[in-house]
């Protein structure tokens, strides 16, 4: 399966993944349903935010219950409707700095900032 590079950040030895809650897809326009030979409803992303597809009742079950379904791996760059985290999968290795790509981090529809580097001193404030 051939990923989307927005959907991780391989810029450091860090790792990080965007992970997307599906219990935040139920009310989503962007998802479909099919019934598989066995009788189970089973639902999935049009967008490819994801790859899986998750038997409905199952889902179902676990938002009645308040409890998360779990994260699963973005395929592809989150839509600002999803509901996601960036998850680190080795943040004890995060250089000195701190996030080298933090723009990652910034939610997506949400604003960004941008860090630029100058090589000279800004002349002194008159």
């Amino acid at each position: 399966m051939s990923t989307d590079r927005a959907a991780s950040c391989r810029r450091c030895r860090v790792y990080c993944d965007w992970l997307v809650e599906p219990t935040g897809c139920l009310g989503c326009p962007r998802l479909y349903a099919y019934d598989a030979a066995s009788g189970r409803r089973y639902v999935g992303c049009v967008a490819r935010v994801h790859a899986a597809e998750i038997d409905l009742e199952a889902l179902e079950r676990c938002q009645q219950e308040g409890r998360r379904f779990g994260g699963i791996r973005c395929a592809s760059r989150p839509l600002p409707i999803c509901s996601v985290v960036v998850e680190a999968a080795y943040p004890q290795r995060l250089p000195e700095i701190g996030c080298v790509n933090p723009e990652f981090h910034e939610p997506p529809g949400g604003g960004t900032f941008v860090i630029t580097r100058r090589d000279h001193p800004l002349p002194p404030a008159v």
